[in-house]
């Protein structure tokens, strides 16, 4: 079954919620699905530990010994496993990344987490040249306006394409019930409208969010057994 990591090295991004709106995403559509913590903070493991209906299995970041067979158990139990990575390269995180199917670096539209996420970039081609086998990535733009493009994501979007690095085509938004899954200890699909304003647009984001992670993973695969054949 398909792993995702969630790679960052510079917190604020978004990196955490992402992964939380994959997983719950997933649940919501039916799949099984189990998120590893691997992020300092700990905010899936607090939102999941106060959830009154998480959805998904979760476990914390095993040792460096243990790691890979965790994430192959959980791999052989669940559809999906998300793995939400510490921001610093380690060994922890690159045994996490040679049992990757896709990275998907958050970051802000500016140009200070550009060139903050091309050392997760660089964290990933490393471990890809030690394997000697692709590991695929895609940037992901976050908290960005919903209403227009800024000047500094279009220039980014720009420099990632002429220097061929890929990026999801959805953006997840800035949106007051992204925030809310935490205050409430919900998933954006149980929240209710009178509680958060603009419910209904976050999820059509978030849907569009796991719609193309999934259907890039298909796409991968489906490449990779074409290369096979």
């Amino acid at each position: 079954m398909p792993v995702i990591s969630f790679a960052s090295p510079k917190g604020g991004v978004g990196k955490s919620t992402s992964a939380l709106l994959l997983a719950t995403g997933l649940t919501a559509a039916g799949a099984s699905v189990t998120v590893i913590d691997g992020d300092p903070n700990r905010t899936v493991e607090g939102w999941a530990t106060s959830a009154e209906h998480p959805g998904f299995k979760w476990l914390r970041l095993p040792s460096d010994d243990e790691i890979i067979d965790a994430i192959e158990e959980a791999a052989e139990k669940t559809q999906f496993v998300i793995v939400d990575l510490e921001g610093t390269a380690n060994l922890a995180m690159a045994r996490a990344i040679s049992r990757t199917d896709l990275v998907i670096i958050p970051l802000q539209a500016s140009p200070v987490d550009a060139r903050q996420a091309s050392r997760a970039i660089k964290m990933v081609m490393a471990q890809a040249k030690e394997l000697r086998r692709d590991i695929s990535y895609r940037m992901l733009f976050t908290r960005v306006n919903p209403a227009i493009a800024t000047r500094d994501e279009k220039e980014i979007r720009s420099q990632f394409q002429e220097a061929s690095i890929p990026a999801l085509k959805v953006a997840l938004n800035e949106r007051a019930a992204f925030r809310a899954m935490f205050t409430h200890y919900q998933s954006l699909w149980d929240l209710h409208d009178e509680a958060v304003n603009g419910l209904g647009k976050a999820k059509a984001n978030a849907t569009e969010f796991v719609r193309e992670v999934t259907q890039t993973i298909r796409d991968l695969r489906a490449a990779g057994q074409g290369q096979a054949a």
